[in-house]
Protein backbone atom coordinates (compact mmCIF):
# COMPACT_ATOMS: atom_id res chain seq x y z
CA UNK A 1 0.00 0.00 0.00
CA UNK A 2 1.23 3.58 -0.98
CA UNK A 3 2.59 5.39 1.63
CA UNK A 4 0.07 8.14 0.70
CA UNK A 5 -2.89 6.30 0.56
CA UNK A 6 -1.95 4.49 4.20
CA UNK A 7 -1.56 8.05 5.64
CA UNK A 8 -4.99 9.36 4.28
CA UNK A 9 -6.72 6.32 5.86
CA UNK A 10 -5.20 6.71 9.26
CA UNK A 11 -6.25 10.88 9.27
CA UNK A 12 -9.76 9.41 8.06
CA UNK A 13 -9.83 6.87 10.84
CA UNK A 14 -8.79 9.02 13.27
CA UNK A 15 -11.18 11.81 12.69
CA UNK A 16 -13.73 8.99 12.78
CA UNK A 17 -12.72 8.04 15.97
CA UNK A 18 -12.58 11.98 17.44
CA UNK A 19 -16.16 12.26 15.89
CA UNK A 20 -17.86 9.74 17.46
CA UNK A 21 -15.53 10.48 20.90
CA UNK A 22 -16.67 14.16 20.87
CA UNK A 23 -19.98 14.25 18.87
CA UNK A 24 -22.05 13.95 22.51
CA UNK A 25 -20.08 16.86 23.79
CA UNK A 26 -20.48 18.69 20.83
CA UNK A 27 -24.24 18.25 20.36
CA UNK A 28 -24.43 18.84 24.04
CA UNK A 29 -23.33 22.72 24.27
CA UNK A 30 -25.01 23.11 21.43
CA UNK A 31 -27.84 22.88 22.75
CA UNK A 32 -27.09 24.64 25.93
CA UNK A 33 -25.83 27.55 23.91
CA UNK A 34 -29.05 27.80 22.39
CA UNK A 35 -31.13 26.51 25.22
CA UNK A 36 -29.77 28.92 28.00
CA UNK A 37 -29.26 33.21 27.64
CA UNK A 38 -26.80 32.61 29.86
CA UNK A 39 -24.47 30.55 27.62
CA UNK A 40 -25.64 31.98 24.47
CA UNK A 41 -22.15 34.03 24.10
CA UNK A 42 -20.65 30.28 23.25
CA UNK A 43 -22.13 30.70 20.09
CA UNK A 44 -20.69 33.34 19.10
CA UNK A 45 -17.41 32.43 20.00
CA UNK A 46 -17.31 28.89 18.06
CA UNK A 47 -18.52 30.72 15.04
CA UNK A 48 -15.90 33.45 15.46
CA UNK A 49 -13.50 30.37 16.36
CA UNK A 50 -14.27 28.97 13.17
CA UNK A 51 -13.97 31.85 11.05
CA UNK A 52 -10.48 32.58 12.19
CA UNK A 53 -9.71 29.19 11.10
CA UNK A 54 -11.10 29.69 7.56
CA UNK A 55 -9.14 32.98 7.87
CA UNK A 56 -5.80 31.58 8.99
CA UNK A 57 -6.01 28.44 6.27
CA UNK A 58 -3.43 29.95 3.56
CA UNK A 59 -0.96 30.28 7.12
CA UNK A 60 -0.89 26.70 7.65
CA UNK A 61 -0.38 25.95 4.19
CA UNK A 62 3.06 28.06 4.42
CA UNK A 63 4.06 26.61 7.26
CA UNK A 64 6.54 23.88 7.27
CA UNK A 65 5.09 20.85 8.30
CA UNK A 66 7.36 20.29 11.59
CA UNK A 67 5.07 17.68 13.45
CA UNK A 68 6.46 17.27 17.23
CA UNK A 69 5.85 14.66 19.57
CA UNK A 70 4.78 16.81 22.10
CA UNK A 71 1.16 16.93 20.60
CA UNK A 72 0.68 13.10 21.58
CA UNK A 73 1.41 14.04 24.76
CA UNK A 74 -0.98 16.45 25.29
CA UNK A 75 -3.27 14.37 23.36
CA UNK A 76 -2.96 11.81 25.99
CA UNK A 77 -3.40 14.54 28.35
CA UNK A 78 -7.00 15.36 26.71
CA UNK A 79 -7.51 12.13 27.01
CA UNK A 80 -7.46 11.08 30.68
CA UNK A 81 -9.20 14.38 31.47
CA UNK A 82 -11.85 13.51 29.54
CA UNK A 83 -12.25 9.63 31.07
CA UNK A 84 -11.63 11.85 34.62
CA UNK A 85 -15.00 14.25 33.32
CA UNK A 86 -16.81 10.88 31.96
CA UNK A 87 -15.95 8.59 35.43
CA UNK A 88 -17.21 11.41 37.64
CA UNK A 89 -20.14 12.75 35.77
CA UNK A 90 -18.52 16.03 34.98
CA UNK A 91 -19.51 17.56 32.06
CA UNK A 92 -17.28 20.59 32.36
CA UNK A 93 -14.13 18.23 32.39
CA UNK A 94 -15.48 16.04 29.24
CA UNK A 95 -15.83 19.60 27.76
CA UNK A 96 -12.34 21.12 28.67
CA UNK A 97 -10.92 18.24 26.61
CA UNK A 98 -12.62 19.24 23.41
CA UNK A 99 -10.05 22.30 22.70
CA UNK A 100 -7.15 20.26 25.00
CA UNK A 101 -7.23 17.40 22.19
CA UNK A 102 -7.33 20.16 19.71
CA UNK A 103 -4.13 21.62 20.69
CA UNK A 104 -2.87 18.45 20.92
CA UNK A 105 -3.54 17.25 17.44
CA UNK A 106 -2.38 20.58 15.91
CA UNK A 107 1.01 20.42 17.59
CA UNK A 108 1.63 16.42 16.18
CA UNK A 109 0.88 17.75 12.61
CA UNK A 110 1.84 20.88 11.96
CA UNK A 111 4.15 21.62 15.19
CA UNK A 112 4.66 24.82 16.98
CA UNK A 113 4.01 27.18 14.45
CA UNK A 114 0.72 25.52 13.39
CA UNK A 115 -0.22 25.66 16.88
CA UNK A 116 0.75 29.50 17.19
CA UNK A 117 -1.35 30.37 13.85
CA UNK A 118 -4.34 28.33 15.57
CA UNK A 119 -3.85 29.57 19.44
CA UNK A 120 -6.55 32.37 19.21
CA UNK A 121 -9.79 30.03 17.55
CA UNK A 122 -8.24 27.01 19.88
CA UNK A 123 -8.79 30.22 22.71
CA UNK A 124 -11.96 30.95 21.74
CA UNK A 125 -13.21 27.11 22.25
CA UNK A 126 -12.09 27.04 25.34
CA UNK A 127 -13.88 30.49 26.34
CA UNK A 128 -16.92 29.12 24.33
CA UNK A 129 -17.60 26.37 27.18
CA UNK A 130 -20.56 27.05 29.15
CA UNK A 131 -19.47 27.76 32.92
CA UNK A 132 -20.22 25.38 35.02
CA UNK A 133 -23.49 25.62 37.59
CA UNK A 134 -21.52 25.33 40.72
CA UNK A 135 -19.23 28.27 39.65
CA UNK A 136 -22.09 30.29 38.35
CA UNK A 137 -24.30 29.91 42.04
CA UNK A 138 -20.97 30.77 43.90
CA UNK A 139 -20.11 34.31 41.70
CA UNK A 140 -23.63 35.33 41.12
CA UNK A 141 -24.84 36.24 45.03
CA UNK A 142 -21.11 38.16 45.63
CA UNK A 143 -22.08 39.88 42.11
CA UNK A 144 -25.10 40.99 43.82
CA UNK A 145 -24.51 42.33 46.94
CA UNK A 146 -21.54 44.37 44.86
CA UNK A 147 -24.05 46.20 42.59
CA UNK A 148 -26.35 46.39 44.76
CA UNK A 149 -23.78 48.56 47.38
CA UNK A 150 -22.63 50.24 44.45
CA UNK A 151 -26.00 51.27 43.37
CA UNK A 152 -27.26 52.53 46.76
CA UNK A 153 -23.78 54.44 47.04
CA UNK A 154 -24.18 56.40 43.61
CA UNK A 155 -28.07 57.21 44.68
CA UNK A 156 -27.22 58.42 48.02
CA UNK A 157 -24.66 60.80 46.19
CA UNK A 158 -27.83 61.96 43.57
CA UNK A 159 -29.99 62.48 47.20
CA UNK A 160 -32.63 59.89 46.86
CA UNK A 161 -33.66 58.28 50.48
CA UNK A 162 -32.40 54.52 50.01
CA UNK A 163 -31.74 51.70 52.36
CA UNK A 164 -30.00 48.85 51.47
CA UNK A 165 -30.67 45.31 52.81
CA UNK A 166 -28.95 42.54 50.82
CA UNK A 167 -28.90 42.61 47.39
CA UNK A 168 -32.51 44.28 48.17
CA UNK A 169 -33.06 48.12 47.53
CA UNK A 170 -35.63 50.07 49.37
CA UNK A 171 -36.81 53.33 47.76
CA UNK A 172 -39.33 55.61 48.90
CA UNK A 173 -42.16 53.86 46.65
CA UNK A 174 -40.59 50.83 45.38
CA UNK A 175 -37.98 48.10 46.23
CA UNK A 176 -36.21 46.95 43.83
CA UNK A 177 -34.23 43.38 44.31
CA UNK A 178 -31.05 42.62 42.54
CA UNK A 179 -31.68 39.55 40.99
CA UNK A 180 -30.10 36.53 39.76
CA UNK A 181 -30.19 37.52 36.21
CA UNK A 182 -28.96 41.37 36.96
CA UNK A 183 -26.14 40.15 38.81
CA UNK A 184 -23.73 41.32 36.41
CA UNK A 185 -22.87 38.07 35.27
CA UNK A 186 -24.00 38.28 31.96
CA UNK A 187 -21.96 41.23 31.58
CA UNK A 188 -18.71 39.71 32.26
CA UNK A 189 -18.95 36.64 30.00
CA UNK A 190 -20.49 39.07 27.13
CA UNK A 191 -17.86 41.48 27.65
CA UNK A 192 -14.71 38.74 28.03
CA UNK A 193 -16.57 37.41 24.80
CA UNK A 194 -16.05 40.69 23.17
CA UNK A 195 -12.84 41.17 23.87
CA UNK A 196 -11.45 37.55 22.99
CA UNK A 197 -13.30 37.70 19.42
CA UNK A 198 -11.70 41.17 19.03
CA UNK A 199 -8.18 39.98 19.50
CA UNK A 200 -8.48 36.64 17.34
CA UNK A 201 -10.42 38.82 14.33
CA UNK A 202 -8.53 41.59 14.34
CA UNK A 203 -6.27 40.33 15.64
CA UNK A 204 -5.27 42.09 18.72
CA UNK A 205 -1.57 41.04 20.51
CA UNK A 206 -1.75 38.77 23.16
CA UNK A 207 -0.86 41.53 25.94
CA UNK A 208 -3.53 43.42 24.58
CA UNK A 209 -5.92 40.85 24.12
CA UNK A 210 -5.21 39.51 28.17
CA UNK A 211 -5.33 43.13 29.15
CA UNK A 212 -8.82 43.57 27.71
CA UNK A 213 -10.46 40.12 28.94
CA UNK A 214 -8.64 41.09 32.34
CA UNK A 215 -10.48 44.55 32.48
CA UNK A 216 -14.00 42.85 31.30
CA UNK A 217 -14.31 42.04 35.19
CA UNK A 218 -14.37 45.38 37.09
CA UNK A 219 -16.25 47.25 33.99
CA UNK A 220 -18.88 44.79 34.19
CA UNK A 221 -18.88 45.06 38.05
CA UNK A 222 -18.87 48.93 38.15
CA UNK A 223 -21.37 49.32 34.68
CA UNK A 224 -23.85 47.12 36.08
CA UNK A 225 -24.00 48.83 39.75
CA UNK A 226 -24.11 52.22 37.44
CA UNK A 227 -27.00 50.38 35.78
CA UNK A 228 -28.67 49.47 38.84
CA UNK A 229 -28.65 52.87 40.37
CA UNK A 230 -29.85 54.27 36.53
CA UNK A 231 -33.02 51.93 37.32
CA UNK A 232 -33.48 53.51 41.01
CA UNK A 233 -33.29 56.96 39.85
CA UNK A 234 -35.73 56.22 36.79
CA UNK A 235 -38.17 54.35 39.33
CA UNK A 236 -38.43 57.65 41.38
CA UNK A 237 -39.01 59.10 38.43
CA UNK A 238 -41.37 57.34 36.55
CA UNK A 239 -42.62 54.57 38.54
CA UNK A 240 -42.77 50.85 38.00
CA UNK A 241 -42.40 51.18 34.60
CA UNK A 242 -38.66 52.01 34.80
CA UNK A 243 -37.91 47.80 36.64
CA UNK A 244 -40.04 46.68 33.21
CA UNK A 245 -40.46 46.14 29.81
CA UNK A 246 -38.59 47.46 26.68
CA UNK A 247 -37.00 50.42 29.46
CA UNK A 248 -35.90 47.65 31.24
CA UNK A 249 -34.12 45.88 28.23
CA UNK A 250 -32.82 49.64 26.75
CA UNK A 251 -31.01 50.26 30.01
CA UNK A 252 -29.29 46.95 29.48
CA UNK A 253 -28.46 47.45 25.96
CA UNK A 254 -27.22 50.99 26.50
CA UNK A 255 -25.02 50.25 29.59
CA UNK A 256 -23.58 47.39 27.57
CA UNK A 257 -22.38 49.73 25.15
CA UNK A 258 -20.56 51.68 27.36
CA UNK A 259 -19.36 49.33 29.00
CA UNK A 260 -17.76 48.01 25.35
CA UNK A 261 -16.74 51.48 24.74
CA UNK A 262 -15.28 51.88 27.92
CA UNK A 263 -13.17 48.76 26.98
CA UNK A 264 -11.44 50.17 23.84
CA UNK A 265 -10.99 53.17 25.79
CA UNK A 266 -8.93 51.11 27.58
CA UNK A 267 -7.24 49.59 24.58
CA UNK A 268 -6.47 53.05 23.53
CA UNK A 269 -4.65 53.79 26.34
CA UNK A 270 -2.61 51.07 26.62
CA UNK A 271 -1.30 50.51 23.35
CA UNK A 272 1.11 52.89 22.63
CA UNK A 273 2.20 52.80 25.94
CA UNK A 274 2.61 48.89 25.19
CA UNK A 275 4.71 49.74 21.59
CA UNK A 276 6.46 52.27 23.16
CA UNK A 277 7.64 49.23 25.77
CA UNK A 278 8.58 46.79 22.56
CA UNK A 279 10.68 49.40 20.91
CA UNK A 280 12.13 49.86 24.21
Amino acid sequence: MRPRLLGSISIVAVLAAAGALYAPVVAGMVRQWYGDSESSYGALLALAAIIVCFQRRHRLRTIADTPSNGGFLVLGAALLIYALGSLVGDLFLTRVSLPVACAGSVLAIWGAGGTKALLAPIGLLLLAIPIPAVLVTHLTMPLQLMASQMAAGVLALCHVPVVRQGNLLLLPHITLEVAEACSGLRSVTSLISVAAVCGALVPLSVARTSILIAAALPIAIVGNGLRVAATGLLTTWIGEIAVRGALHELTGFVTFLAMCAAAFAIDAVIRPRLQAWRMA
